[in-house]
């Protein structure tokens, strides 16, 4: 009887030490993924803060894009496709800037957090980034479209080409918020 009482009592240590441990390393686990849902938060809000910035830029640099070729005829472009080549370089710089921007809020964004503020810069960033991108695709399918009409016009008429605008990201519209529309696509027939 003796044994069976010292069997049972080893047996019921053993039980409550496992369940205390359990208990422990539920609640540590608890703490540290607290721990790091406040980390990746607070890396979304420093991120979308930079990300919106390079949005902005990106977003200035549209304007002045759609600015210079308002009223710019094919001829006129071979008064200066130096200053073009740049121009269309500083627009692609500026996508990309985007992009590496947005590294860490992709990263980030694919879970939905406790906090309506994170929860809706994660959805502000997903619907940005797909319109930043497909504007951007739209506007160099089109530049490219008058880029071919003028090189053809420059090599008849012996000007300097024109170099085609690149898409370094996306090679065709995306749908990053997975909502079913493609949010910036915009066909034009330049």
């Amino acid at each position: 009887m003796k044994n069976k009482a010292v069997i049972f009592i080893i047996i019921f240590i053993i039980v409550i030490g496992l369940i205390t441990f359990g208990a422990y390393k539920f609640i540590t686990s608890f703490k540290e993924d607290k721990q790091l849902t406040q980390e990746k938060a607070n890396e979304i809000v420093q991120n979308f803060d930079i990300f919106n910035e390079n949005v902005q830029k990106f977003a200035e640099g549209r304007d002045y894009f759609y600015k210079q070729r308002e009223n710019t005829f094919l001829e006129e472009f071979a008064k200066n496709t130096e200053n073009w080549n740049t121009l269309i370089e500083n627009y692609q710089k500026s996508i990309e800037d985007v992009e590496n921007s947005s590294k860490i809020l992709k990263e980030n964004c694919i879970v939905k957090f406790a906090d309506p503020n994170i929860n809706s810069k994660c959805t502000i960033f997903k619907s940005t980034y797909e319109a930043a991108n497909n504007y951007y695709i739209s506007d160099i399918k089109a530049y490219n479209k008058t880029v071919e009409e003028y090189n053809k016009w420059a090599n008849e008429n012996n000007k300097n080409a024109l170099n085609k605008g690149k898409l370094p990201i996306y090679k065709d519209y995306i749908d990053y918020d997975k909502d079913k529309e493609y949010f910036g696509k915009e066909e034009t027939n330049d």
